[in-house]
């Protein structure tokens, strides 16, 4: 396999980033479009694989834009605007949505009734929010002690790149512990289905760390695209963890098995998602130019993902009285969820400028001079551990 090349010009958009980072965030609909439905073997499926890398490697797609556009803008007037960009959808989908989605969860009896303003599916925005004042810190830190250079040298004369990504799998699997630790200690009983994500954010941060870092990094860049066996190698250390769960569980008895469930999905969580991103960081490199329905797509993303949720709730309520069989009704409410979703964001979002502005981030200046939708900001990223109710 040959590697691939990073060397596009300077402000040149890597589109094949783009495309990966639309696709890992949508994902979301196929996930939570299994929730609330009677369980099935794709589902648990597509819960494992969601919670495995989807969401890291997200992240870590996020950090790497995150860099490229640090470099454009100082450091005050980047964070300004990174909280209008992330912080007006954050308002709308807190404050707006995760109500409806309170509200509607008491006509589906399949839904458990949440707090009136859980974070849901808006918990990523609030992540992101979390991460621009540590990105920055992060940013001026590197411009005094040039560590991430230090780091790549390290790293980067090795054959293999297991140490580096087992390293950042690591702090991801101590700050997640840690954070469920502290959320099972102090939080009362119904703040808990909320805090779980908390352990997603924190646990999420090295791998937006290491995405940074490749930005500002060339040798650590081109390290990563050569690391592909290395990558290759962690991710099926990962999947014959899953067998050889899957093998010894059933012989456990249900408190073993709850906790070794737990155990190895956080592993799987924390270990996977840096090797998963050095896999795709690669052929999203390779990517020189997306298709139209691509592009679309990215520019619609964002509001695809806040109200799709709302969307696939209440069309399970529509569809319950007819009992139809889970995959049936999961394909149904799956592609309607999505198709409404976009039919909002181009017939009723995009048009009107606010609009634009508070569910996407972007003014019409921005759409533009960006023809694919898609700004230099990572707008938008979007489980990590398997989910209570409503993941990521």
């Amino acid at each position: 396999m040959a590697p691939a090349q990073a060397d596009q010009p300077s402000g040149t958009r890597i589109e094949g980033l783009d495309a990966w980072r639309v696709l890992l965030m949508l994902g979301g609909l196929l996930l939570h479009g299994s929730f609330w439905q009677p369980s099935q073997p794709l589902f648990t499926a597509i819960g494992m694989v969601s919670s495995t890398f989807r969401m890291g490697s997200f992240f870590a797609i996020s950090g790497f834009v995150c860099g490229l556009s640090m470099r454009k803008l100082p450091h005050r007037q980047w964070l300004m605007r990174r909280f209008v960009q992330i912080g007006l959808p954050t308002l709308i989908g807190w404050g707006l949505l995760c109500p409806l989605i309170w509200l509607l969860a008491g006509l589906y009896p399949r839904a458990p009734v949440p707090l009136p303003f859980d974070w849901h599916h808006i918990w990523f925005l609030a992540a992101l929010l979390a991460y621009a004042p540590a990105a920055m810190l992060f940013d001026q830190l590197d411009r005094r002690h040039a560590f991430i250079e230090r780091f790549a040298r390290s790293y980067c004369g090795r054959r293999s790149l297991v140490p580096m990504l087992l390293s950042v799998g690591t702090v991801s699997f101590i700050l997640m512990a840690v954070t469920a630790s502290l959320v099972n200690a102090f939080a009362s009983e119904a703040l808990m289905p909320m805090l779980y994500q908390a352990r997603n954010i924190s646990a999420y941060l090295p791998v937006y760390l290491l995405g940074l870092g490749l930005a500002r990094s060339t040798p650590l860049t081109s390290a990563v695209q050569r690391s592909w066996r290395s990558a290759l190698t962690i991710v099926a250390a990962t999947a014959l963890l899953y067998s050889l769960w899957l093998l010894v569980a059933p012989t456990l008895g249900p408190t073993t098995q709850e906790k070794g469930g737990d155990l190895v999905a956080t592993m799987a969580a924390s270990f996977c998602p840096p090797a998963a991103f050095a896999l795709i960081f690669r052929t999203a490199i390779a990517v020189r130019q997306v298709s139209r329905l691509v592009r679309r797509l990215c520019e619609a993303s964002l509001t695809i993902y806040l109200l799709h949720l709302p969307l696939l709730l209440a069309l399970n309520a529509m569809l319950a009285p007819i009992r139809l069989h889970p995959y049936l009704q999961y394909i149904i409410v799956v592609t309607a969820a999505g198709g409404l979703a976009y039919a909002a964001h181009v017939w009723i979002v995009r048009p009107v400028p606010l609009l634009l502005l508070l569910v996407n981030g972007r003014s019409s200046r921005n759409e533009q001079r960006s023809p694919s939708g898609v700004t230099d900001e990572p707008r938008h990223d979007a489980p990590l551990i398997p989910q209570p109710r409503y993941g990521n």
